[in-house]
């Protein structure tokens, strides 16, 4: 054995010796220092409740909008299909086209919307529209203020020419 492997080895032994003198201490209680290992590890859990709390939030707008994408990606597929159709009348290949670009113009509305909201320092937004309704969601820790509401009223009225506007605050 050389001069380099025992060196090694007493240092592990060491170590080893160190650690195992840590444990003995914090067995018997003998930290009782406020930022001990069990203070530190529930202040931890409390803060990772709160990360729980708003990762399941954020988790919230981004299922939404999934949701809302994989229902309008079916509808506008079915749509295609009815146009696409040899068998199926002028009359309703009309009306299906008509309904796909009420709902292309929709999808393209709701976005800009989203997008608009969130360029004015919101942390996340969800627009949905619906006829002569636009419902939308506002990712914001406090209430918003008159300006606030009348701002996100303006951008969707100016995008999608929809009066009838529902703001909904989540946190």
């Amino acid at each position: 054995m050389t001069k380099k492997q025992c060196g090694i080895i007493f240092t592990l032994l060491a170590l080893i010796l160190c650690v195992g003198m840590l444990a003995a201490k914090l067995n018997k209680g003998g930290l009782n220092d406020p930022t001990d290992l069990s203070q530190v590890l529930s202040t931890d859990k409390a803060n990772s409740d709160q990360d729980a709390q708003a990762l399941n939030q954020q988790n919230n707008f981004y299922e939404a909008k999934s949701d809302r994408e994989q229902k309008d990606s079916s509808t506008i597929q079915t749509l295609n299909q009815i146009i696409s159709d040899s068998n199926t009348s002028k009359e309703q290949k009309a009306e299906a086209t008509k309904e796909l670009n009420q709902k292309t113009m929709a999808r393209d509305y709701e976005g800009r919307i989203e997008l608009g909201i969130k360029n004015k320092g919101y942390e996340d937004a969800l627009c949905m529209l619906q006829g002569e309704k636009a419902t939308v969601i506002v990712k914001s820790q406090n209430p918003l203020q008159e300006n606030e509401t009348v701002a996100i009223q303006e951008i969707v009225q100016n995008t999608s020419k929809i009066k009838d506007v529902i703001i909904q605050v989540q946190k």
